[in-house]
């Protein structure tokens, strides 16, 4: 088959990018907007303790105090709130970041040595021991929400409130690990039914290219193969159809040249033995020209209407339509067969209507439909031809009859096939121009006979 062109990109491969990427985007997008939410909720959490703390919570007594009270380093005093008891620190500090005293709450969760550790923070990264609030400080892998707030009771010292969230911190790392593990997996899994999904849809399409090559190559038999989807089923059956209709044409495109060479070569042989009967003094001169002009009128008349015929399948751009009153079109071309008429003594009878019957055609082809038509009722009419144009509803009637002998029911279905010849027919191709031209204008032509005569008649559609 013929490579694909540098560039282009196979429908699997599109399909497994466009999921990938979309994929990745989405996940993205969920990472960020998780990490966001998280640590906005961690930020307002710390905020709102720290604000509560600073607020609500007195400070405790002194280690001296606590000394002269009898109170153990380990039961030193906390802030009896059960709310905060869990996350909220307090320390007093010197100017020297020395820790004077420090009060965590009831429930020891935080131990001294993460308030040293924080002090520790503080001292190393030379932060300035001044009132501020909700500040964040890193060190030695721990973060740390803080607010400080001078001792109004000692000058020199600063109470601080902090929190170390560090917990929640490596919970928002973890849950980004467990994110990018589930992104992977469902990754994975959605290129595998990507991929699956991709042949389902891309054997088909090679199949069917497989096909459209194969009738590019004059193969006119259909595809057999059975798809699960309903999209590559049905241009399968367009496919199908489209070659049913490719055979049928070829065949006839075959059966038309075969007809028209043997039309073509009988009056070529006609004139070419009526020359060698002239040449060797067999044939009279005057006799031998005339049978060459009749014959070569005839192989003329020939070749115009096979010509003809060919522009009208092969669509032509060159028609010039415009609107005219077919009553016109029909006289015109009854009046030039007047003298034939008369020599049969044909009676000729119109029946149309008092209006105008207007409509958009070529004036070309429309006198070639009546010329067929009145030409094949003058060679079966006896006494008489009616021509008819009229308006009916919708729709424009012509017909033409002629009262010579009925068409045998033989011969009936096949009157408009290319060279099929009837009694008394010439070329057998008149008739078949006749529908070929009413059906590019969307019409239809029907053909009723018996023992009174014969009609061929002719419906189109009114203009809008």
């Amino acid at each position: 088959m013929r490579k694909s062109k540098p560039g282009k990109k196979s429908i699997q491969f599109k399909l497994m990018s466009m999921v990938t990427s979309l994929m990745i985007v989405t996940f993205a997008i969920v990472i960020l907007i998780f990490n966001l939410l998280f640590t906005q909720y961690i930020e307002t959490t710390a905020t709102d303790l720290l604000s509560l703390s600073s607020q609500n919570i007195s400070m405790g007594p002194r280690r001296e105090e606590t000394d002269s009270l009898g109170i153990n380093d380990d039961e030193i005093i906390r802030d009896n709130n059960p709310a905060f008891a869990v996350s909220v620190n307090r320390a007093f500090i010197t100017e020297d970041y020395q820790i004077i005293f420090s009060a965590d709450f009831p429930v020891n969760i935080q131990q001294d040595t993460d308030s040293r550790n924080f002090v520790e923070g503080l001292q190393n990264l030379e932060v300035p021991l001044e009132e501020v609030e909700n500040a964040r400080l890193n060190w030695n892998d721990n973060l740390y929400y803080y607010t400080m707030t001078a001792d109004e009771s000692e000058s020199g010292q600063t109470a601080v409130y902090f929190i170390n969230m560090t917990d929640l911190y490596n919970l928002e790392n973890y849950l980004n690990l467990i994110l990018f593990f589930v992104m992977l997996t469902t990754l994975v899994l959605a290129l595998v039914v990507t991929y699956f999904i991709s042949l389902r849809i891309s054997n088909p399409m090679r199949s069917l290219a497989v096909f459209a090559k194969r009738i590019g190559e004059g193969n006119y038999d259909t595809i057999n193969d059975e798809f699960s989807d309903q999209e590559s089923h049905e241009l399968k059956l367009a496919m199908n159809e489209t070659t049913t209709k490719l055979r049928q044409y070829d065949a006839e495109q075959r059966a038309f040249f075969q007809n028209a060479s043997h039309e073509l070569r009988t009056p070529l042989q006609i004139i070419k033995n009526t020359a060698e009967g002239i040449q060797y003094g067999i044939v009279e001169d005057k006799n031998g020209a005339e049978t060459i002009k009749k014959e070569t009128d005839k192989l003329t008349d020939l070749v115009e209407d096979i010509l003809f015929l060919s522009r009208l399948e092969s669509k032509s751009p060159d028609r010039l339509t415009s609107i005219n009153d077919l009553r016109e079109t029909l006289s015109y071309t009854a009046e030039r067969y007047k003298r034939l008429f008369e020599e049969k003594n044909i009676q000729v009878s119109y029946d149309f209507s008092e209006s105008p019957v207007l409509y958009k055609y070529d004036e070309r082809e429309l006198e070639r439909t009546f010329q067929n038509l009145l030409s094949n009722a003058l060679r079966y009419a006896e006494n008489s031809i009616r021509i008819t144009c009229k308006e009916q509803g919708e729709r424009i009637i012509l017909s033409v009859y002629n009262d010579g002998e009925a068409i045998s029911e033989k011969d009936l279905p096949h009157i408009f096939d290319r060279f099929y010849f009837g009694k008394k027919g010439v070329h057998g191709i008149g008739l078949s121009i006749v529908k070929a031209i009413i059906a590019s204008y969307g019409g239809r032509i029907e053909v009723s006979s018996n023992s009174t005569g014969t009609t061929f008649t002719v419906f189109l559609n009114k203009l809008s």
